[in-house]
């Protein structure tokens, strides 16, 4: 009896070890899943956790919409930037030191965003975050193939994506609340607190890209994979074709505060209870994705730019009812995006064998930069900010759909992954 119970945990043990490609004996494979997943929920808790109370910040620096709307796009501009810049970084020095480099930096600069006495100084700082957040989630990405393989690969991406959601859910609710007892100040401070406990994760973290893994060429030649990845036809044919989903979700992140607490006349709590409620469905975004994920590729992707389409003519024709009606007809278009990144980052990262750091940089890069065109769409173009995000959704339906196809006549029918 106590032979047999001694080889089921043998056996036990061997397969988490085919679970876990580097063994973490400090984190675990839930300590990991913790730490990739808090990664991912970086640049929402960046942006949503101010949100409600960006209105009254453009009061207090005497700002116009479109300037304070700047520390948004920014943010995503440099965010990508950071994306493009650590993940081949951590190729050539290995995960662990580039993301602690990178969650120090977002510490430092939440305090000095926490500290601002003008919206330039707010934009400026808001930089130096948005390039340690982006370093935290190249690296997490990166982190996913170093440690898993297989079908557990894409549901680790799946689940992380999943639990990330409540970043948008949970992120407006505590920012709403710590507005109204504190001030919009307490809010960054709070990034900064949330971000201390990612670092904890981080310093337990045991290496896991091998020294005999790594880039031995010099730092300017390991960029230089970047080019090496995008030679890859199907890779890039594909990233351009899925990433476009991004912009009617970040003309949303942008412009909601605007449409709830302006357009609607709702109080900041209001407005944080209708975009945590929004945020909240697509959770199901990433589950519906784990038992979809065999289905065809080109199926899933027709599915995601077909339902935006359906529900940005929804948006047009009855958006401006109320806010019910408008949050109703946004929730699936959230819910694609949400089903859209694990979905396009499985694909992507077993179309390379190697330079798994390059190619998780290229993937968030392309889908922060997409998101950061539609946030800048938004507010340069239209006034009617729920006219506005309709009719993105709709080109962006179309235009996805049209991609779709002109891959599946190049590439052909197969299988994509």
């Amino acid at each position: 009896m106590t032979d047999s119970m001694q080889t089921e945990k043998e056996m036990k043990a061997s397969a988490t070890e085919k679970e876990m490609k580097v063994p973490q004996p400090r984190l675990k494979r839930g300590g990991m899943i913790a730490l990739i997943t808090m990664c991912n929920a970086i640049a929402p808790l960046s942006t949503d956790m101010y949100m409600p109370a960006l209105p009254d910040m453009a009061s207090y620096f005497k700002a116009a919409d479109s300037t304070m709307n700047l520390t948004l796009v920014v943010f995503f501009l440099f965010f990508a930037l950071g994306i493009l810049v650590f993940g081949p970084i951590s190729d050539k020095i290995g995960r662990r030191p580039t993301m602690i480099a990178g969650i120090s930096l977002y510490i430092a600069a939440s305090i000095a965003c926490g500290l601002a006495m003008n919206v330039y100084f707010l934009i400026a700082v808001r930089i130096l975050q948005a390039i340690g957040a982006g370093c935290m989630i190249a690296v997490s990405t990166a982190i996913v193939k170093d440690q898993f393989s297989g079908s557990t690969q894409g549901t680790v991406l799946a689940v992380a994506q999943a639990f990330s959601v409540l970043g948008p859910v949970i992120a407006p609710l505590l920012g709403a609340q710590i507005y109204r007892f504190f001030s919009w100040r307490a809010d960054f401070f709070m990034q900064a607190i949330i971000t201390g406990i990612i670092m904890l994760l981080a310093l337990l973290m045991k290496e896991t890209l091998p020294e005999n893994e790594r880039l031995d060429t010099g730092i300017l030649r390991t960029f230089g994979r970047l080019g090496t990845v995008l030679k890859n036809k199907k890779f890039t044919a594909f990233l351009v074709s899925i990433i476009i989903i991004q912009i009617p979700m970040m003309s949303y992140i942008a412009s909601s505060s605007y449409i709830y607490e302006n357009q609607f006349g709702l109080s900041s709590t209001m407005y944080s209870l209708y975009f945590a409620g929004t945020a909240l469905v697509t959770v199901l975004g990433p589950i519906l994705y784990i038992r979809i994920r065999k289905a065809s590729s080109y199926l899933v992707s027709f599915g995601i730019f077909g339902i935006c389409l359906l529900f940005g003519v929804l948006m047009f024709l009855i958006g401006h009812k109320s806010p019910l009606a408008f949050a109703v007809c946004f929730a699936p278009i959230m819910m694609m995006s949400a089903i859209s990144r694990p979905f396009a980052t499985a694909i992507l990262l077993n179309m390379q064998r190697h330079d798994t750091g390059s190619a998780s940089s290229l993937t968030n890069f392309s889908f922060t930069i997409m998101g950061a065109v539609g946030m800048s769409l938004i507010t340069s173009i239209w006034t009617d900010y729920i006219l506005g995000i309709s009719m993105l959704a709709m080109i962006t339906g179309v235009i996805g759909a049209l991609f779709c196809l002109a891959l599946r006549a190049k590439l052909g029918s197969g299988s994509l992954g």
